[in-house]
């Protein structure tokens, strides 16, 4: 029996006293229930109509909800849509998942029905969801993206400094981000999301996803976009900026984040200048300065130019062949590579007194064992080395240094494990008296504060260490 057909047959049937019977199916029709069940579908559903609004399993309420969808419980598609919004308004409390579902089949009902405006007012109700299928229709819909939509995007936890000052600073931030999208806009020509994220043209709408009921819709000028890491880093990196703005004029510091952003902000910048130092701190200045000594000046340096015997650079030239050809010598035939040479009294001009002892340091430097040249030539390439090594490695691990007993260990048992499922680590973490969300958010706001980005990444389901900090982590953990 198709759907509709079902629907039509218990349309009219009235419910009467039923017990609730266990009821789970991917796919829920009339079909799937057995004799017990359809009593207490029909039972519940009464109950519902009649005002009564009683709990049952989310697959029972998926027919119900199938049956509106379809026009054939109810015909007229303006009461069918009331009719749904209410179902939802009663019971997405008792069950959050009608959040996700309902809501998107809301916006279908008025897609299909040709209320544009209804539509996107449903597709981005909320933040549950999909989050880039919402900005794709905030980008249709020509609409300002709300701030905690950008948030989400972004995945970065809220800061010290911002949470003490909600919620006063939200509509701030919001007002903000919606003028940097505007002269991104004005800028690029294009969109945030036309410059950074994926997208693709086809205009086609599946309507009723997942249901009995489903089929397509051609939206002209509708463009999907789909998740990108470049604009997650364009909102990530403004959201930051947009705060510094704040932060500074309470000579805050810095949140560390893309410089280059600031030139969206340009038209915002300006709003938000730097504070000018109090008369104590501008004392303080003035005195430091007053302590500095003066620079030298050039009247303070000798009046008579130092003359250099130009002679003087052949006899070092063969002094340096004659000590290659000692040390090789020295080297081949097992010598000892110490030797003591005299030196050869320089020939120096009248006026040259500091010259002469240049020369003479030079001949004094001869003496040096060929195992310290040696041993300098070596240390090039570690000095090459240090000079270009990571600093960042060093900043991260004197960071991981100075966190608290229980959140270090928490991060060399996250390392080492390999384990990632938010179950788990909560568990071990209970067993030392911690709570996953508050260790998570006190390591990443704590790198924050340091000038780092979050070394822990929360997606819901998995807590994994950010891939940026992984090498510098692992290292830290395997000497602990």
């Amino acid at each position: 029996m198709q759907f509709r057909e079902a629907v039509c047959r218990y349309r009219d049937v009235q419910g009467t006293s039923a017990p609730e019977v266990e009821f789970s199916h991917n796919w829920p029709k009339h079909e799937h229930l057995d004799r017990e069940q359809l009593a207490w579908f029909l039972y519940w559903r009464s109950l519902w109509e009649r005002g009564y609004v009683r709990k049952t399993s989310l697959s029972y309420m998926m027919i119900h909800i199938f049956e509106l969808l379809s026009l054939e419980y109810i015909q007229d598609p303006q009461q069918a849509v009331k009719r749904l919004i209410q179902f939802y308004t009663d019971f997405h409390d008792i069950q959050p998942r009608l959040d996700v579902t309902v809501v998107r089949w809301i916006g279908d009902f008025y897609l299909k029905m040709g209320e544009i405006d209804n539509a996107l007012y449903w597709y981005t109700h909320g933040t549950a969801g999909d989050l880039f299928e919402k900005l794709s229709w905030y980008r249709f819909g020509h609409r300002d993206i709300p701030l905690s939509l950008l948030q989400k995007i972004a995945g970065v936890p809220k800061s010290q400094y911002y949470r003490e000052h909600m919620p006063e600073i939200e509509p701030e931030m919001e007002r903000m981000m919606h003028q940097v999208f505007r002269t991104f806009y004005e800028i690029e020509g294009m969109h945030p999301l036309d410059k950074f994220a994926r997208y693709t043209d086809e205009p086609t709408i599946y309507l009723f996803s997942n249901t009995p009921i489903h089929e397509k819709y051609y939206l002209d000028g509708f463009r999907r976009y789909e998740q990108a890491g470049t604009f997650v880093h364009f909102v990530k990196h403004a959201l930051r900026y947009a705060e510094n703005l704040l932060r500074r004029a309470e000579r805050k510091p810095r949140l560390k984040c893309d410089e280059s952003i600031g030139l969206y902000f340009r038209e915002i910048e300006e709003q938000y200048p730097m504070p000018e130092p109090t008369e104590k701190k501008r004392d303080k200045e003035r005195a430091s300065a007053e302590k500095t000594p003066p620079p030298t000046l050039a009247a303070e340096l000798p009046e008579e130019p130092v003359v250099l015997d130009l002679s003087r650079v052949k006899a070092l030239t063969t002094e340096t062949e004659w000590l290659v050809d000692m040390m090789q010598e020295g080297e081949a035939a097992g010598e000892p590579l110490l030797r003591k040479t005299q030196p050869t009294t320089p020939s120096v001009s009248e006026g040259t007194t500091g010259t002469s002892a240049l020369i003479a340091s030079d001949a004094d430097r001869a003496l040096e064992p060929l195992s310290a040249a040696v041993e300098e030539a070596d240390s090039g390439g570690s000095l090459v080395s240090s000079l270009f090594s990571d600093v960042e490695a060093g900043e991260v691990e004197e960071f991981l240094d100075s966190l608290k007993e229980g959140e270090q260990a928490f991060l060399r048992h996250l390392v080492l494990s390999g384990e990632t499922e938010r179950r788990r680590l909560s568990d071990w973490l209970k067993a030392k008296r911690m709570f996953l969300d508050a260790t998570v958010m006190g390591i990443n706001e704590a790198a924050m504060d340091a000038g780092l980005e979050p070394l822990l990444d929360d997606d819901g389901e998995q807590i994994s260490v950010a891939e940026e900090h992984e090498t510098a982590l692992q290292d830290w953990a395997s000497r602990g």
